[in-house]
């Protein structure tokens, strides 16, 4: 960044710093039915370019090394139903969820310290991959939004919802909002 700032002035600096605060405008060509929309990777591309640069705001500030949405090329199928959840307001995309199912699961208490419980099993869940919240937005229940959002697409309960590990401190703290007995973890 500290080289772009340079040459452009501190532009990109700039509006990289808006859209992490405020969310990433959405095109003007989708059509949002509703606040939540489902982004597979069968959808237009004009879709799934637009999960691929909000997929860019947590790769950003958590530091990966690459996007969690990263299906750009033709409509595809996923073994897995790899799926991204765009939450929209006031025009702007300002909350993400990156998700697939999966089949392997362990119960975690949540108890700060603990290590995952010995109950296992091998239900398909979806699998939260990484839930990202714009920076003005954060603490207003919006994540939990997401979750709800892919516990009805799924159409299972939010407490059977399983999270990748590690999960992060804000993670643990949105996870023990939404489902206080615990999470599957994977």
């Amino acid at each position: 960044m500290r080289l772009q700032e340079l040459s452009d002035g501190g532009k990109e600096h700039t509006a990289h710093h808006a859209a992490w605060a405020f969310g990433i405008q959405s095109p003007k060509n989708l059509d949002w039915w509703a606040d939540v929309a489902v982004v597979t990777t069968q959808l237009p591309i004009a879709w799934r370019r637009l999960a691929y640069r909000v997929a860019r705001m947590p790769q950003k500030e958590g530091h990966y090394d690459f996007r969690s949405w990263s299906h750009l090329d033709e409509p595809e199928v996923t073994p897995d139903n790899m799926r991204a959840y765009l939450l929209q307001a006031n025009g702007y995309v300002v909350g993400y969820l990156a998700a697939h199912d999966a089949g392997q699961h362990r119960r975690w208490d949540l108890i700060d310290g603990s290590q995952y419980g010995d109950e296992e099993d091998d239900i398909l869940r979806p699998r939260i991959i990484l839930i990202w919240v714009a920076d003005v937005y954060r603490r207003q229940g919006l994540g939990a939004t997401l979750v709800r959002a892919l516990a009805d697409d799924f159409g299972c309960q939010v407490a059977d919802v399983s999270w990748s590990t590690p999960v992060s401190d804000a993670g643990r703290r949105l996870a023990r909002r939404v489902s206080p007995g615990g999470i599957w973890v994977s």
